[in-house]
């Protein structure tokens, strides 16, 4: 059910003016210019790219269960929530997510952490065991990570276990969400749970148990900071760096004074492709030279009519604002950020 209410709550964010794919392609992290703009237009940033390996096919089923239980209405063009949908979601709050600067870099802190607590774990009885994590890159880490602290000490040990209980404690998160976490952890003669498992265990199903942890380790990457021993795990993890990398090299050339049509040209890459990019430059950064494609009047004038009509969908806009282009459309509404 959390995964049920979570789509249902951003189709209430889209207000009616996104098809049925939005969702997917969000949680999917696509680097269109469509999804993308919709972050900064809706405010999805911590739901962007939170399911990075979901399934087309898998996403679809969950869609049809949800229209079957009449939370959504499907036409040709937009999914409309319905009264049981907004009354589903009413006091539905999904915190802890942080898709927009990890990206499924969280697994790579999980896989971290998995690793040391498993080692931790069978150190007082022995090292030979079954490392549940076989990634070459991540058990380099841990090697590292394990070395440098000297984790045959039980000082370390207890340490790393109080920080470790002490952060999880004090997450935002469902405590159901932190169960997921810790049923997913490996030690001493105890394998963690599969998804299939946890399913039947905790009586959901997987894609809201998988959407549960992500938000558990959103959350505690964000909140690691204060305790030094995890914060070690959770090295070049977050991305810093707000634009996708494409649009970053973008962005390098035209603030060095490329035009649009040289940066395609350069990058050989189509103009509508710069566009996209420019887009979501204006997005994310405040000083952003708008004026520069779009007079102030015909900005003013784009704003107002989105206003008015209440909508943000391209096609009504243009039709209301003629003079205007759907790049400076596009502009303009990822510029006003709303």
């Amino acid at each position: 059910m959390f995964a049920t209410k979570l789509i249902v709550s951003i189709f209430a964010r889209y207000n009616n003016q996104r098809g049925s794919s939005a969702v997917y392609h969000l949680f999917k992290g696509k680097k269109s210019g469509q999804t993308i703009q919709d972050v900064g237009l809706f405010q999805l940033y911590p739901f962007f790219s939170i399911t990075p390996k979901l399934t087309k096919a898998q996403y679809d089923t969950y869609i049809e269960e949800i229209f079957t239980a009449q939370f959504i209405l499907l036409t040709e063009e937009n999914v409309v929530v319905t009264d049981k949908g907004r009354q589903l979601i009413e006091d539905f709050r999904p915190v802890g997510f942080d898709g927009w600067h990890y990206r499924g870099r969280e697994l790579s802190f999980f896989k971290r952490l998995a690793l040391v607590v498993q080692t931790l774990s069978n150190a007082p009885h022995t090292m030979r065991f079954l490392p549940i994590e076989q990634d070459g890159v991540t058990q380099r880490f841990v090697k590292d990570y394990l070395r440098y602290h000297d984790f045959q000490q039980p000082a370390f040990q207890q340490q790393f276990t109080t920080q470790l209980m002490e952060l999880v404690a004090s997450l935002p998160v469902e405590e159901r969400s932190k169960q997921v976490l810790s049923y997913r952890l490996s030690g001493y003669q105890q394998s963690g749970y599969t998804w299939q498992q946890l399913a039947v265990f905790l009586d959901e199903d997987i894609l809201s148990l998988q959407l549960r942890f992500t938000s558990c380790l959103h959350s505690m990457i964000n909140e690691v900071r204060n305790y030094p021993l995890l914060a070690d795990l959770a090295q070049n993890i977050r991305i810093e760096q707000l634009l996708t990398q494409s649009t970053q090299k973008t962005a390098d050339l035209f603030y060095k004074g490329y035009s649009l049509e040289q940066i395609a040209q350069y990058r050989r890459l189509k103009t509508s492709t710069i566009e996209d990019h420019l887009a979501e430059m204006a997005m994310n950064d405040p000083q952003f030279p708008l004026t520069q494609f779009v007079p102030e009047e015909l900005a003013l004038a784009i704003r107002e009519r989105t206003k008015q009509l209440q909508t943000t969908k391209l096609r009504i806009i243009k039709e209301s604002v003629p003079q205007a282009s759907y790049f400076q459309i596009r502009l303009v509404l990822a510029a006003k950020g709303e």
